[in-house]
């Protein structure tokens, strides 16, 4: 693997460091970040909820909000559809809320994935519109390209709104109210990556605004704060990046959710073993509390999820997280198995190819874990991965792929063998009719092949800076906490030791495939620990470099740093 390391100017790096009262390391991230000038590293480093900009700019969002603030006043009937995943699931919750703090009793439905598929579909809005007389749908995380199911609300004299963030495949329908910032010329602006939930977030905001210039007394005793939580746990798994708005946004959601957590949450953060003496960060969402969310959909019954979030019951919301995390176990069972046959189908098949498309039938097929399987593959494989299970005739399924593929753009090219698709640069859902099978994975090889802007990139670290053992310290990583939350685009800092020397040989921990090591500074020595790399252990008494990422070590009622390896090379190594 090739280590690259940031270099800056000494001198901008000082005067940065000056200006701001910060660490030379600090100012280095902050222009690896595009950080130069201090007013806007300022407030990177120190971000607040009124750098939010007003909903209103945000384009249709004052037609949306207006449009359910009519709802709210003739007090109508309103049922929300919101998609199976996380983003989906807590931007339902965060409308049925605020529809309920208003007197609403607003119906949601949630797809299941087994039977209805994904999204708007007619299936979803005759489930969930029942025998009520439904005056307005709400849908969430999907409907951008629902141009049936928008035709026959419109037939039937019901007003849709759509709150949805994907892109769109082809013509937009004239009747929805559709909030989309990626179809109305936002591109660049604040709000242009923002997921669902943080859409979500501002529309509460201006259906807020909206109401209070009315001077409507329930709107005036309500804080969008509540909401930040929710918007948080959507932003954080649905994996935009973590810039502008979406930064500020899970920064304080982070706090929220550690410090007021509604019933359903708390008996989550229980559940999961948070210790709420340390501040939360985003790893704490990602591995701990969204697969238990995302769990109840992949298993075809996400309304549990929904159900906990919106629980004010705390007996009814423990049951309801200890079922969760008894699906987030099978689930675990599943994606296993089906991960191991599908790596052995890519090995066996798709070896020398440019992805891999794995295609199968049987009961450990899930529909429900294939995109986190395809994640698995892409990442140990380094190439987009396309995991399709078998339903009725067709093939259903996710890819996920890695830096330098447009998969969004590879299906494009493909799309006359799609029945559907849809999704974002490196994650897409797809379905394929088993008879164009074979030719819709001959054709996407040969797009991946032949298309110049697809090209895999040489895997890469990035090295943000070289420490000496004295400076890594709890004082540190606070500071380095200033530049969080990470994720997408806003990745946590690598940092590299260079030449120093493990004295004692390290030592496995776990099922074997980890290990963990020392490294000796004049104080006494730093804690290390390798995730899944048995295969690659480092030798003792030769000078090697290290590349990790500095953590809090929390187990156990410890608080200290440590080291999480990334890669390690011998000293004398160029590349």
């Amino acid at each position: 693997m090739l280590w690259e390391e940031e270099q800056f100017d000494d001198l901008i790096v000082e005067n940065l460091s000056s200006d701001l009262g910060c660490s030379p390391l600090i100012s280095k991230l902050l222009l690896g970040r595009g950080f130069n000038d201090v007013d806007q590293a300022n407030s990177y480093l120190h971000p607040k909820l009124s750098h939010l900009s007003d909903p209103f700019c945000v384009p249709y969002l004052k037609e949306a909000s207006a449009r359910i603030c009519e709802s709210i006043e003739k007090k109508d009937k309103i049922l929300i559809v919101g998609d199976y995943d996380v983003d989906g699931i807590t931007s339902t919750v965060i409308l049925a809320q605020i529809l309920q703090a208003f007197g609403l009793n607003p119906i949601y439905a949630i797809p299941h994935r087994m039977e209805e598929g994904y999204g708007l579909t007619l299936d979803v809005l005759e489930r969930g519109m029942g025998q009520e007389k439904i005056n307005l749908v709400i849908a969430l995380d999907c409907g951008t390209n629902s141009f049936e199911e928008a035709t026959f609300l419109q037939n039937k004299g019901i007003d849709l709104v759509i709150i949805d963030h994907h892109q769109s495949k082809g013509n937009i329908h004239e009747h929805p109210t559709l909030l989309n910032p990626h179809l109305n010329g936002s591109s660049g602006t604040q709000w242009t990556n923002l997921c669902t939930a943080g859409l979500c977030f501002k529309l509460v905001h201006g259906i807020l605004k909206h109401l209070r210039n009315k001077k409507n007394e329930t709107a005036l005793g309500i804080s969008p704060k509540d909401y930040l939580a929710l918007t948080a746990l959507g932003t954080l798994a649905d994996m935009v990046p973590l810039d502008g708005e979406n930064r500020v946004l899970t920064k304080y959601g982070l706090k929220h959710l550690r410090h007021n957590p509604s019933t359903g949450l708390q008996s989550l953060i229980k559940l999961a073993k948070f210790d709420t003496r340390f501040p939360f960060d985003a790893e704490d969402i990602t591995f701990r509390i969204a697969p238990r969310i995302n769990a109840c959909g992949r298993l075809n019954q996400p309304e549990v999820a929904a159900q906990l979030l919106l629980s004010q019951d705390s007996n009814e919301a423990t049951n309801l997280a200890q079922q969760m995390d008894e699906f987030n176990e099978e689930r675990k069972k599943i994606e296993a198995q089906l991960t191991e046959t599908a790596h052995t189908q890519a090995e066996e098949k798709f070896a020398s190819q440019p992805a891999a498309v794995i295609a199968g039938k049987g009961k450990e097929w899930n529909p429900g874990v294939v995109g986190i399987v395809a994640g698995k593959l892409a990442n140990s494989l380094s190439k987009p991965c396309i995991v399709l299970a078998y339903d009725k005739g067709r093939y259903k399924g996710s890819g996920r792929g890695v830096a330098g593929i447009n998969l969004v753009d590879a299906l494009a090219s493909c799309a006359d063998l799609l029945e559907h698709w849809g999704g974002h640069p490196v994650a897409v859902g797809l379905t394929v009719h088993e008879d164009k099978l074979q030719d819709f994975i001959t054709t996407f090889m040969q797009v991946l092949e032949e298309d110049e802007n697809n090209k895999l990139q040489v895997p890469s670290l990035t090295i943000d800076g070289v420490l000496q053992t004295r400076e890594i310290s709890g004082e540190l990583l606070n500071e380095i906490s200033l530049i969080g939350p990470f994720g997408q685009e806003n990745r946590e800092p690598i940092f590299a030791l260079k030449e120093i020397t493990l004295n004692s040989k390290p030592r496995p921990v776990g099922n074997g495939e980890h290990f963990q090591f020392r490294v000796e500074n004049n104080q006494g020595s730093i804690a290390g620990i390798a995730w899944k790399m048995r295969d690659r252990t480092p030798p003792v008494n030769q000078k090697i470099d290290l590349a990790f990422r500095l953590r809090w070590n929390r187990w156990n009622n410890q608080n200290t740093p440590q080291m999480v390896l990334e890669d390690w090379k011998l000293s004398e190594e160029t590349s």
